[in-house]
């Protein structure tokens, strides 16, 4: 007994360390100097269905890391950064309907195209048009990057799983610890 609580503590201990690294990863990805389209959080949004079956997370932490960690880069247009937590709060609801990650990376880029590139119309005019052809490289590479870290966090999680043995979700699992 004294050797399965052993085992059992410290399994507990390392999946919050692996969570709070994790975290800490999304958040320093922001800051190390990637473009701005070469980030984890659009795939962190597709896949957080996958991570925990609280919506309510699944929905607010890619929003929450967006919005503080924008508070200390370039400022971005008011109407451009609540398009944007707009795109980030919704992607989880899109992902999770899909049930498929590829179907759920390509309809956030795309609602990111349409969405974030319309607010930027908004706010500086111009040719509609003329601003969604302009984006279609920057939304490209997004779109390359989404799929890149969702491919590392699909590899991550059936990692995860063959270690712990578990179908519960990682998120789920923590926070029934």
């Amino acid at each position: 007994i004294i050797l399965t609580n052993t085992v059992y503590h410290f399994k507990r201990k390392f999946m919050w360390k692996s969570a709070v690294f994790f975290l800490a990863l999304l958040v320093a990805s922001r800051f190390i100097g990637l473009p701005t389209n070469f980030t984890p959080l659009l795939a962190l949004a597709v896949f957080m269905p996958r991570l925990t079956d609280d919506i309510r997370i699944q929905h607010m932490l890619p929003v929450c890391i967006i919005a503080l960690t924008n508070l200390f880069l370039q400022p971005v247009n008011p109407t451009v950064f609540l398009t944007m937590l707009m795109v980030f709060a919704a992607t989880p609801y899109v992902s999770r309907n899909s049930k498929s990650l590829l179907l759920g990376s390509v309809s956030a880029v795309l609602i990111w195209h349409v969405t974030v590139n319309g607010a930027v119309w908004l706010s500086s005019g111009g040719s509609l048009f003329n601003t969604f052809i302009a984006a279609i490289p920057f939304d490209f590479k997004l779109a390359v990057s989404t799929a890149l870290y969702v491919a590392l966090f699909h590899h991550a999680e059936n990692f995860y799983r063959s270690i712990s043995q578990s179908n519960i979700k990682l998120l789920d699992r923590l926070a029934s610890q």
